[in-house]
């Protein structure tokens, strides 16, 4: 009878304990993400093969995934198959409990960071930090990152690789109001475009970008390889003596790209006295004679006294005239293929090689030039804006009258074929296209009227301000190389050391190019000085095209009447002392679209160190946006949308044991680790687990209605053993009342 109470007080406490186990499965019926509980009893120790009850042998959770539930809240994730969210809770005396959970019911918390309703921060893989030398591309030295004005998406993607993942992003500012016609009185036959060109050749050059991004998200391990673009000659005069045939109202050129015709008539010119100077002054004497001209300085003295000698007088003009017209005409053409054939540039060029050449050479190195006997020998270069973008030259003549009843041809050759690239390489060169496009080389023009004012007597002096992106800082170059720098204007380092009388415009671009120090970064690896057209122009070349400078040309201006330039012993005032010439406003800026290009490249690393993870993109520093559209895919990669770029900012980790049985319940959801549960194992991109479902939640494993019957079964149960102990107390109480 002592046993029959012992082994009803055991049923009693083991189906309490039951009925506390169901009570809280029915309990956390609706909570998200809860594993039910389950009760396993075993029978207790034999006597005499009669047992003594029983006991709760172990109180277990099932770890079985529950349904989900769609709930279209963004923050919302529910785990699909095995596996846990890891969250820490960082406490006040600054450590960090780490917990496992299956409640996917997120949000953002005031930090920034993916929190669970406690506070928790949801741990991952988050995004480096930004490298602002290697992973900003920025035309402007101080926005490192997304701000209002970048309001043009040009292209983004989300690349995966082995074991990192990168958003590649580039925006620009709004070139559309930037952008504008470049002047013809300046640039014409240098490259000329109008506003509606420059805006063909960014939307071409866009579309090529994307197209590579999307090539390179397909297969981000091909072998690196840059794109080159091609350059092609075309010549409109076909040897010596000249064959060209243009030189009158009617004729024209004309030139077959693409299978697209231009046509360009001949433009008739009248000159001036100081043009036919400075074209005589160019040709070399040979062509002075071949073209049968006379010396500008005869034409002026010859008599005009009769109609004879005015006829006479004409026709040595209109000999330049002819040429003055062909120069036009051909620097037109150039101008209307830089402007009709979207993405390619025109202009006039020669070959550095041999400058005076009137035939194409396949090995020679050609350059642009406005120089009017460059000009003059009809060598126009076309190339293409976009890398690895082929265009078909078919045809280059000219034609004499209206009806084209005569015709020679021109040629042409290739001398920079196309070749597409590969991979990362491939991406790089497409970009820097369209970030060349969209801002342009920085350049500054000075016109005649700007440098030599009333043309009294002056010399000049160049020093410049770079910003050098590879060093984060504002330069004097050239310097001395002392730290910090100090400028060394120019001709103070002129090689061979001169001054800028400013005679010509000549005179101060080679001073300008000429500059030489013994060390420390050189102009020339910035910038290079041209004469376009007449004017200075300053501008920054090709490998430096998005530095900013910011150029002083000033003079020293002396009264004409005194003999010496400078003079030896200034007997005379100075007009001006150390005068600074203003950079021309309508010609001077960006050579581009005039807007701002920037690429940011972020980078997701699986085998970094696992952290919150961090939603906000200006605490990433890669926008000045505080909120975005949250969202998560089926491997947890964590990306957050804003300005139409989608940026991949981190990927939640799943936590996966050997024994989930022996993870420890510790309420709020959540569980800890045991050394039964053994250590949390993760996999690079989740791979290991079910993967996970945005804008969802894992409902409950508590089943009501089974737990329900089984409340009833272990109460009959409880009342059973009740009744046991009740019946085995009467028993003993008999047994007490006989021995009385």
């Amino acid at each position: 009878m002592i046993g029959a109470l012992w082994t009803g007080i055991s049923g009693l406490a083991a189906h309490q304990t039951a009925l506390d186990n169901e009570s809280n499965n029915i309990a956390n019926v609706n909570t998200v993400g809860y594993k039910a509980g389950r009760i396993s009893f075993a029978d207790q120790i034999y006597q005499g093969k009669i047992g003594k009850g029983s006991f709760v042998q172990d109180a277990e959770k099932i770890f079985v995934t529950g349904g989900s539930k769609i709930t279209g809240v963004e923050y919302d994730v529910a785990l699909q198959g095995d596996g846990f969210f890891t969250v820490i809770n960082k406490n006040t005396l600054g450590t960090a409990e780490t917990f496992y959970t299956r409640a996917g019911n997120f949000r953002m918390g005031q930090s920034g960071t993916l929190q669970n309703p406690d506070g928790y921060e949801v741990q991952g893989w988050t995004m480096s930090s930004i490298d602002q030398k290697n992973d900003v591309v920025s035309t402007n030295s101080n926005a490192s990152r997304f701000t209002d004005a970048y309001i043009k998406t040009l292209g983004s993607s989300i690349i995966r690789h082995g074991d990192f993942i990168e958003t590649i992003a580039a925006k620009a500012t709004n070139f559309d109001e930037t952008a504008k016609s470049d002047s013809t009185t300046v640039f014409s036959g240098a490259g000329a475009k109008t506003k509606a060109a420059k805006l063909k050749d960014i939307a071409l050059a866009m579309e090529d970008y994307n197209t590579w991004l999307q090539k390179y998200k397909d297969d981000p391990t091909l072998p690196s390889a840059g794109s080159t673009a091609q350059v092609s000659q075309a010549n409109f005069r076909t040897g010596v003596p000249p064959t060209s045939i243009i030189g009158k109202e009617g004729d024209s050129i004309e030139i077959v790209i693409n299978g697209n015709q231009y046509t360009q008539n001949f433009v008739p010119t009248k000159t001036t006295p100081d043009y036919r100077q400075q074209l005589w002054n160019s040709l070399p004497p040979a062509e002075q004679t071949l073209y049968s001209l006379m010396n500008p300085v005869a034409i002026e003295l010859m008599p005009t006294a009769t109609e004879a000698d005015r006829a006479l007088k004409d026709a040595q003009v209109a000999k330049y005239d002819r040429l003055a017209g062909k120069i036009e005409t051909y620097k037109a053409m150039a101008d209307k293929i830089s402007n009709k054939e979207a993405g390619l540039v025109a202009y006039m060029a020669k070959d550095r090689i041999n400058p005076t050449s009137d035939s194409l050479d396949p090995n020679g190195m050609y350059e642009a030039s406005t120089n009017l006997a460059d000009m003059l020998r009809g060598v126009i270069q076309i190339k293409s804006l976009v890398p690895g973008k082929e265009f078909k030259i078919t045809q280059v003549a000219e034609y004499s009258g209206e009806n084209k009843n005569f015709s020679v041809k021109g040629s042409f050759q290739t001398t920079a074929v196309a070749v597409a690239g590969s991979g990362k390489a491939a991406l790089e060169a497409s970009r820097e296209a369209l970030s060349r496009l969209v801002s342009g080389n920085q350049q500054s023009v000075y016109t005649t009227q700007d440098l030599y004012g009333a043309g009294n007597t002056r010399v000049f002096s160049f020093s410049i301000e770079i910003f050098d992106k590879d060093l984060g800082m504002v330069i004097p170059v050239p310097n001395d190389g002392a730290t910090p720098p100090q400028p060394m204007p120019i001709p103070n380092n002129a090689v061979p050391p001169s001054v800028i009388t400013g005679n010509n415009i000549d005179d101060i671009i080679n001073a300008i190019n000429n500059s030489r120090t013994a060390s420390g970064p050189q102009l020339g690896d910035y910038l290079v000085a041209k004469n376009v057209n007449g004017n200075l122009v300053i501008e920054t070349n090709d490998s430096n095209y998005d530095v900013e400078f910011d150029a002083k040309l000033t003079y020293d201006e002396y009264d004409p009447a005194d003999p010496s330039v400078p003079p030896t012993a200034p007997t005379l005032p100075l007009v001006a002392d150390n005068a600074l010439v203003e950079v021309n406003p309508n010609y001077s800026g960006r050579k581009g679209a005039g807007g701002e290009f920037m690429e940011i490249t972020t980078r997701v690393d699986q085998t970094s160190t696992q952290s919150s993870l961090q939603l906000r993109l200006d605490v990433l520093n890669i926008s000045d946006s505080k909120f975005g559209q949250f969202n998560i895919d089926d491997t947890g990669l964590v990306t957050i949308k804003e300005g139409g770029v989608e940026y991949a900012v981190g990927q939640v980790s799943i936590a996966r044991f050997t024994n989930n049985r022996g993870l420890e319940a510790v309420g709020n959801n959540n569980f800890q680790r045991t050394q039964e549960s053994g250590n949390a194992i993760y996999s690079i991109n989740n791979n290991n687990t079910s993967g996970v479902k945005g804008q969802a939640l894992e409902l409950s494993k508590a089943d009501l209605s089974e737990s329900l019957v089984n409340l009833m079964v272990f109460q009959r149960a409880f009342e059973a053993n009740a009744k046991s102990i009740t019946t085995s107390d009467e028993l003993l109480s008999t047994l007490i009342n006989l021995k009385r």
